[in-house]
């Protein structure tokens, strides 16, 4: 199946590789269907694209670049929501907010998109834990 990107045109994508967000997003409810996209092979970024909206796109990437003890629980309704057997059948990602320069971007660490690898079903969650909606993606690799 054909679909129409933010930033690639269109694209051939297979129905196995759409992600079920079987409530939406917060503020795009009514976008179920998203589909990831690589930004290059050797890149750590992703475009979340929607299946249905071709101008709604997020810039995506696992939060551990950034921070790399970054941790939570996930509770009991969000593990029956995506059908989660095991640890291992868990991606998690934050989206990226692009600002002028890569350094001034940030992570929204507080609502990360928790994927069941398994099954594409996914779903957005708000933490209880004191993680930043704006983590500057260039706090720790200044290092070295």
């Amino acid at each position: 199946m054909k679909i129409t990107t933010a930033y690639m045109g269109e694209v051939e994508i297979k129905l196995s590789q759409i992600i079920q967000f079987e409530h939406g997003l917060p503020g795009f409810e009514d976008e179920k269907e998203f589909v990831q996209l690589p930004i290059s092979e050797e890149s750590a970024y992703q475009v979340l694209q929607s299946v249905k909206t071709a101008a709604l796109a997020f810039i995506i990437t696992p939060p551990y670049a950034t921070i790399s003890d970054y941790s939570f629980e996930l509770d009991e309704a969000v593990i029956r929501a995506l059908d989660i057997k095991s640890d291992n059948e868990v991606a998690v990602f934050v989206i990226v907010s692009l600002k002028d320069t890569l350094e001034n971007s940030t992570v929204n660490l507080k609502a990360p998109i928790v994927l069941n690898i398994e099954n594409q079903k996914a779903k957005q969650i708000i933490l209880d834990e004191d993680y930043a909606i704006r983590h500057r993606l260039a706090t720790e690799k200044k290092e070295g």
